[in-house]
């Protein structure tokens, strides 16, 4: 190991590689949003005691090791566990005294109005008031009542109460070593304190809970070995404290709905029984798999695993634990240097840091295994990088040889980590090829487009395959040893089922999913501009003859043929001339109306990504074409014609610069609209799918264009028009691990400007970097309410807004950042007017909430579900597995397309309009039978789809920032901090800002550009 005084050569960090949102299913006709439903990637590894997932565990614990490990140096022991310790998080709801230990749980507030009163102090302990979230104004009653099952277990407790204690060690380990001596804590045979270890549980972090009172004081020395032999020992005091007595009484009481315990928090409460549930598991965690398989080679690099999800839930006069499947790609353990060479193969060239930082590896050539974390990638090989060793001037090359007789092979052609921590005065360097990717190392990057083919196969399974599933992960977390009719594979031999714990801590978990009373709410009647469809089912509907309610007006368009890549042979006779042609032909059936024929456009042949790593060259030269285009068309025409015009962009293959090139300058600069194609998948395919295409292009088109596609009927849209009504929706996205240390996150707001509610203009913002809040939400909302109407004092007389994006632990945030900026908008328009009444909804996606066709126990017969095996489009949940007192369901509004549907879960936080369950039900799925660019319904209220879209438009603004790709600039630099990533971060934050500049240009502002 190379430790120089000073860091010479040293390259900057690109950061780890992005982090991805794998979304099962595809969009209706490959251009809606997705439909199927695929179990998400794995929880975070984190502290606390949150919910999390088990992964399959080699002897030292851990995520899950192939099943053949590589040869090479072996891993060193012991690794982390198996369980990803989750992080204590606020309850949101809670307005009592803040909790010691906190987990995700359901709402705990003081009663008021439905209005939204006030209350004395807010949950950050502030003097802020903030106001109560609604009750459930009682249960809906629209729709045909159907029996489901949902993947939640009783959980019955029959102790009277748990103590919790904290942790603390002395000397203080870091995060990382705490796993391993929490470990050897379970492991002590210490007097007065191992005949309590099977009645404990703990988060190997800092929170302790046990069914027994443990004496007090209570300290216990634990011994460390570590090194090679002869070991070395270190000594580490565990001072266990005891901080209060959870009381099982005052639980009961809040589950049963008493108002007296509505600001009862729950958080110490399910965050120790989300570790007692989890205890078994931790230590006994085996690979929870796909099908027939336990785990699937994603490519080189990466392999995907399945694992099980635990929760612990309070609900309606019940303790429920959520079960439910997951899977996530891990690091192949295999030589750092060979994976660098397959990543940058693969990426052509890009920064490997992207992907390998804070990764764990191990080497072996100091004559033991060492476990190190990679800092960054130095871009210089062993042989020219080089630094102070004593009185002499090394190669990293030259220090292995003389001090660890090591010969490098590949000395001149592989680069070097820099592993040294935080407080390392120095960098310390280490050759690739000494290296190993440790086991279990969950991966947080964005996956390649055939990675992500291959996870969704691997993670898309029908109902019934994952209620299989959801069984088995049932007795290996030791909850139940149940017979489930129709299973299809046995138990494995090898898996403990005796769940101690369990037993120790009075609790048991009935091994049957619980039964629902859902309903299923009826379909909307659709209007289109030549008939209207009253007989819509299963979510979806056939456009074949429609036209659309208003046909866009085109005053110009081009064609332009992005010359990258080689030519793809068709298989249909296409060419440019009969694309036009056809492409028009169908517009013009659906309603829009074109003024003048194409203009064909080419680009220079571009040259190719390995003579272009960043496609500058390209990208200039696709400027340069469109340019003169629009310099030319504009003269001829007025601001009119600008905004009535688009371009048809024909690429030869996928590539991550030109598309986001193009949209940038398309939106920014030229203010023209752009639809992208890709020729490859038009020439493969048959007539009649080719002619869908079209179509689904033309949806697209219309609507960018001011057009309307088509309508609700007016009985079921007859609740928004009572009032002028604007709905609004608002989201964040941030940067991913993968970006550069300083980039924006971007806000959009998006809102209708009519009571058809099919135009949702967005307003986009830079803001500071992983910043949930909206920043400038205040202003975002007067430029929405401003446009509204169209004209100038047109103003809505009701705002309801669907809030996108954020979790539990930020619903007090909402409430009293965001929501004081809305009215502040509304102070702004209205003055001493009458202020609207305004509704607050928040959208969850990201839960592990599945339904299933009810199925009965003797006949091993299903209840009503669709050919896919999932529960129908329509289905809605308000009680059973919902909150104790709050306003919120489960709205699956959506058939999926394949594997396992999931729905959305809304909460409302807010109702100054006093909406009914059936309004807010019926209503939020009735609009999902609008969204614009497909002939299906969505799984998510459009508006909010809509204002993920225009979030994700603004990632293509500054998409060398978010891919962390080479900046056109030094980005290096001193910003006056004395941090340098601080300043680094800085300098960042204002290029990006710069690279934004004004914005979306004026001519698209008011349109649906981002759709």
């Amino acid at each position: 190991m190379a430790t120089p005084r000073r860091n010479r050569g040293a390259q900057p960090s690109g950061g780890s590689s992005r982090a991805t949102d794998n979304r099962g299913g595809q969009g209706p006709g490959g251009t809606g949003p997705s439909q199927g439903g695929t179990p998400p990637t794995a929880p975070a590894r984190v502290r606390g005691g949150t919910p999390l997932s088990f992964y399959g565990r080699g002897r030292g614990g851990g995520p899950p090791t192939a099943s053949q490990p590589p040869s090479g140096p072996p891993s060193s022991a012991p690794v982390q566990s198996s369980v990803a310790s989750p992080r204590p998080s606020v309850n949101p709801w809670s307005r009592g005294p803040p909790a010691r230990t906190t987990t995700t749980s359901q709402p705990s507030v003081n009663p008021q109005p439905r209005g939204g009163g006030p209350l004395p102090v807010s949950s950050r302990g502030d003097v802020t008031p903030l106001p109560t979230p609604p009750s459930r104004p009682g249960a809906g009653k629209a729709g045909l009542p159907v029996k489901v099952q949902a993947n939640f277990f009783r959980v019955n407790i029959q102790g009277k109460c748990i103590y919790e204690y904290t942790v603390s060690i002395s000397p203080e380990p870091s995060p990382s070593r705490k796993v391993e001596l929490f470990k050897l804590l379970e492991r002590s045979r210490a007097q007065g304190w191992r005949e309590f270890i099977p009645f404990i549980a703990h988060d190997r972090h800092a929170k302790l809970y046990s069914v027994r009172e443990l004496p007090q004081p209570l300290v216990v020395d634990v011994i460390e070995k570590v090194g090679p032999p002869p070991h070395r020992e270190h000594t580490f005091t565990f001072n266990i404290k005891k901080n209060s007595e959870l009381s099982m009484e005052d639980l009961s009481n809040f589950l049963k709905g008493d108002l007296e315990y509505r600001n009862y928090n729950t958080s110490p409460v399910i965050a120790a029984y989300n570790l007692i549930l989890q205890k078994f598991a931790s230590s006994t965690a085996t690979r929870v798999g796909g099908g027939d398989e336990p785990q699937r080679s994603l490519s080189d690099r990466l392999q995907a695993w399945g694992g099980v999800f635990v929760s612990v839930r309070p609900v309606r006069n019940q303790l429920m634990v959520n079960v439910g499947l997951c899977v996530s790609a891990f690091h192949k353990s295999r030589n750092l240097g060979e994976a660098i060479d397959i990543f940058r193969r693969a990426s052509h060239g890009a920064d490997p840091t992207r992907f390998l930082q804070k990764l764990k590896v191990t080497s072996q050539y100091r004559g033991y295994v060492t476990t190190m974390r990679v800092q960054e990638v130095v871009d210089k090989p062993p042989a020219t990088l080089r630094f102070q060793w004593g009185n002499e001037n090394v190669s990293v090359a030259d220090y292995m040889r003389q001090r660890y007789n090591t010969t490098l092979r590949h000395a001149t052609d592989w680069p070097v980590i820099n592993v040294a921590g935080k407080k390392s005065p120095h960098p310390v360097y280490v050759p690739v090829e000494l290296c190993w990717i440790a086991d279990d190392q969950l991966y947080r990057g964005k996956l390649e487009d055939n990675e992500a083919r291959e996870m969704i196969r691997f993670a898309c399974r029908k109902p019934d395959d994952n209620r299989v599933l959801i069984d088995e992960g049932l007795r290996l977390l030791g909850f139940s040893k149940p017979n489930v009719i129709g299973a299809k594979q046995p138990t494995p031999t090898n898996v403990k089922i005796d769940n101690s714990a369990l037993g120790n801590f009075d609790v048991t978990v009935d091994p049957c999913m619980v039964d629902i009373l859902a309903r299923v709410l009826p379909c909307p009647k659709l209007q289109y501009g030549n008939r209207r469809l009253d007989n819509v089912k299963d979510g979806g509907w056939n456009t074949l003859g429609c036209k659309f309610v208003r046909g866009a007006v085109v005053e110009s368009w081009c064609v332009l043929n992005v010359r990258d890549g080689p030519v793809q042979p068709s298989t249909n006779d296409l060419t440019l001339e009969s694309l036009c042609k056809d492409f028009e032909k169908k517009c013009k059936d659906c309603g829009i109306v074109f003024k003048s024929a194409p203009t064909i456009l080419k680009t220079e042949a571009l040259p190719d990504i390995q003579r272009d790593a960043y496609r500058r060259q390209a990208l200039a030269e696709v400027h340069r074409v469109i340019k003169n285009w629009c310099d030319a068309n504009f003269k001829r025409g007025n601001g009119n014609r600008a905004k009535s015009s688009f371009i048809l962009v024909l690429l030869r293959r996928r590539d991550n610069f030109i598309y986001p090139g193009i949209k940038r300058m398309c939106d920014l600069e030229f203010g023209v609209h752009t639809l992208h194609v890709l020729i490859p998948k038009l020439g493969s395919t048959t007539p009649s799918k080719l002619d869908q295409f079209y179509a689904n292009v033309a949806l697209k088109l219309n609507i960018k264009l001011g057009g309307v596609n088509h309508l609700l009927g007016e009985g079921d849209v007859r609740w928004l028009k009572q009032k002028k009504t604007m709905v609004v929706s608002m989201d964040v996205t941030h940067p991913s691990p993968g970006s550069h240390v300083g980039t924006p996150s971007i806000a959009a707001v998006v809102a209708s400007v009519d009571d058809s509610f099919v135009h949702f203009p967005a307003s986009l913002r830079c803001q500071i970097s992983k910043q949930e809040m909206i920043g400038d939400l205040r202003a975002m909302f007067n430029e929405r309410l401003h446009a509204y109407g169209g004209r100038p004092g047109t103003l809505p007389e009701r705002v309801i807004v669907y809030r996108d994006g954020v979790s539990e632990t930020q619903y007090d945030a909402v409430l009293r950042d965001e929501l004081q900026s809305i009215k502040g908008a509304f102070a702004d328009k209205y003055g001493n007017s009458p202020h609207p009444p305004l509704t607050l909804v928040v959208c969850g996606k990201r839960h592990h909430v599945r339904l299933f066709p009810a199925q009965d126990q003797t006949s091993n017969k299903t209840g009503v579900k669709d050919r896919s095996g999932n529960t129908l489009a329509g289905t809605v949940v308000d009680n059973t597995i919902t909150s104790v007192f709050y306003f919120d369901f489960y709205l699956q509004a959506h058939a999926a397309i394949q594997g396992h549907v999931r729905g959305t879960h809304y909460i409302v936080l807010y109702d100054e309009n006093n909406l009914g369950s059936d309004e807010v039900q019926q209503g939020t799925y009735n609009a999902s039978y609008l969204y614009a660019r497909a002939s299906k319904s969505v799984s998510l209220v459009p508006p909010a789809y809509y204002a993920d879209l225009a979030c994700e438009r603004g990632r293509y603004y500054l998409h060398n920032f978010f891919d962390g790709n080479e900046l056109d600039e030094d980005r290096r630099g001193s910003a006056g901090s004395g941090d340098p990533k601080e300043d680094d971060g800085r300098l960042v934050f204002n290029k990006a800002l710069k690279a934004w500049g004004e914005g979306v240009h004026g001519n698209l502002k008011d349109s649906m550009f981002y759709i």
